[in-house]
């Protein structure tokens, strides 16, 4: 990083400043970002200011999983003051969460589907026995132009390849209504057990740890978008201290957006891709 870059974006810090890292609101940033943010640079930029200290990083370890344990043990060795708990995994129905309503009127479609492939396919097979009816018909004697001698309408030779090929169509699109029954029978079954979600929220320790330290601040960069985040700022807002939130463009709670009309002390709601030469793995 050349002397031109560094002077590219500085944050203008008024005091000493604690920085807390929400990772897991971080790493979530990465797809939308097309990039990923380094937790080496993303140090180093930060101990470039003197007025911070300390850098908290807060992350939920998998306990067993071995790129989990390898970056707790990064965080550690880069610096950081790292802030852990066990990642949980919680099971969510989805037939009594928030979806509910949305789960019944899609069982519902479901349900719709197969007993109307049900009722195809019962036509299909009453459409195969006279099919097979036809078939097992003795062949008529053709006279020179095509036709059976004295039947009305004629029997051509074509229509036993057209009865074959109806027959063969009938067969097949049983099948194939009866393998959708099964696999709709089986994507309802997976709508009925219970998923698991990742939990390990940091929101009580981040706003316990800011807010029993507070006398030993006079700002905070908070590298997190999530607007759960709002009340703690607007305390400290409120408390004379300075602000600094970091986020994606367009990634930040829109509860942010109230802060920014304060008469006086507002928060810098800064993109965190202006600090993209400095962070970018």
């Amino acid at each position: 990083m050349n002397t031109m870059e560094e002077e590219i974006f500085r944050f203008k810090l008024r005091g000493r400043t604690i920085v807390i890292i929400d990772w897991a609101n971080v790493y979530g940033w990465f797809q939308h970002l097309g990039w990923e943010i380094d937790p080496q640079k993303l140090y180093q930029y930060l101990k470039s200011y003197p007025e911070v200290s300390p850098i908290n990083l807060y992350f939920g370890v998998e306990v067993g999983n071995k790129k989990s344990e390898d970056f707790q043990t990064l965080i550690k060795q880069i610096g950081y003051m790292p802030i852990t708990k066990e990642v949980k995994w919680v099971p969510v129905s989805l037939e009594k969460s928030h979806f509910r309503e949305l789960v019944k009127k899609l069982f519902d479609v479901l349900d719709g589907i197969k007993n109307t492939n049900s009722e195809i396919a019962a036509k299909l097979y009453e459409l195969r026995e006279k099919v097979e009816k036809r078939l097992s018909e003795r062949k008529p004697d053709f006279d020179s132009d095509g036709s059976v001698q004295g039947e009305y309408p004629p029997y051509a030779p074509e229509d036993e390849k057209i009865y074959t090929s109806t027959y063969e169509l009938i067969e097949e699109s049983d099948s194939k209504l009866k393998e959708l029954n099964i696999n709709i029978e089986a994507f309802q079954k997976q709508l009925s057990t219970p998923i698991k979600r990742r939990k390990c929220d940091f929101d009580v320790e981040i706003a316990l740890d800011v807010l029993v330290n507070q006398q030993d601040f006079d700002g905070l960069i908070l590298f997190s978008g999530d607007g759960d985040y709002k009340a703690l700022c607007e305390y400290l807002l409120d408390h004379n201290k300075q602000v600094i939130v970091v986020h994606p463009f367009g990634v930040r709670g829109r509860e942010y957006n109230e802060l920014l009309k304060r008469p006086t002390n507002k928060p810098y709601l800064c993109a965190v891709e202006k600090l993209t030469p400095f962070l970018k793995l």
